[in-house]
């Protein structure tokens, strides 16, 4: 269940520290436009080593208890972190690695019947992209917006199946099992140590956030969405940008940004 929607308080500089201190909090943390700021391809994103360096001394700090919750696959959550390798909730919920290392995987088996349509869709629209995750599949029309009405319509019409949904995004639209939510990732990494017992922290910026901010909101826990403007969210707080995030979290160990 997703909270009422209203307008996120600004965190103050060095806030975060407050009202989620690491010592009792769990962080959970998007990664696409909250870590790292959008790029064009999706390949294109890459961590730096002052924000590996950032979240390795969070986990120390956190005692273990830092996730990275996103649609993208854990594999190339590895790739962008790399080296580091952190517990992590992929595909919207849909594979969870745990810090001891046990896994669970997604059934790329469901969304079959659609993969062949929607790349015959996308090679007759110049501009669109197709991102085949295995278990979802994302439909990008970052290049061509005005095709975005259409792309989600013929996304929509995908959905043959209860298990099916679409699940809208920033210049995306993304075909996906209905069970597997960014909100059923984050409690399945609660109910294992070193989450458990801990309140929830989760930090994301779209629209496959609000399920979580929701979530995080109902066990009493923190929420924040990265956005520039101010906008309705089920999240508690906002801060701007991820360059903002980064300064919260280095502020955690008692460091500048």
């Amino acid at each position: 269940m997703v909270a009422a929607a209203s307008a996120p308080t600004l965190l103050a500089p060095g806030e975060l520290q407050k009202i989620a201190p690491p010592a009792t909090s769990a962080y959970f943390l998007d990664v696409d436009g909250t870590l790292l700021e959008l790029r064009p391809q999706p390949e294109d994103v890459l961590a730096d080593a002052t924000l590996r360096a950032l979240l390795g001394d969070m986990t120390a700090f956190c005692g273990g208890a830092v996730a990275l919750v996103s649609g993208r696959a854990i594999v190339d959550l590895d790739r962008i972190f790399h080296p580091l390798i952190l517990p992590a909730a992929g595909l919207h919920g849909a594979e969870i690695r745990f810090p001891d290392g046990a896994r669970t995987f997604a059934d790329a088996s469901a969304v079959d019947d659609a993969r062949p349509k929607l790349r015959a869709f996308v090679q007759k629209h110049e501009g669109l992209r197709l991102e085949d995750k295995g278990a979802t599949l994302a439909l990008h029309f970052r290049q061509r917006p005005e095709l975005g009405e259409e792309a989600r319509a013929f996304m929509r019409s995908l959905v043959d199946r209860p298990d099916l949904s679409v699940q809208p995004g920033k210049m995306v639209a993304e075909l996906k099992q209905t069970a597997h939510t960014k909100a059923t990732g984050i409690a399945s990494l609660m109910a294992r140590a070193p989450f458990l017992g801990r309140a929830p922290v989760f930090i994301g910026d779209d629209l496959t956030d609000e399920i979580g901010f929701g979530f995080v909101n109902e066990q009493g826990g923190v929420s924040i969405r990265i956005a520039a403007m101010e906008a309705s969210s089920a999240a508690q707080f906002r801060l701007a940008d991820p360059a903002q995030l980064r300064s919260q979290l280095a502020a955690l160990r008692g460091k500048g940004a």
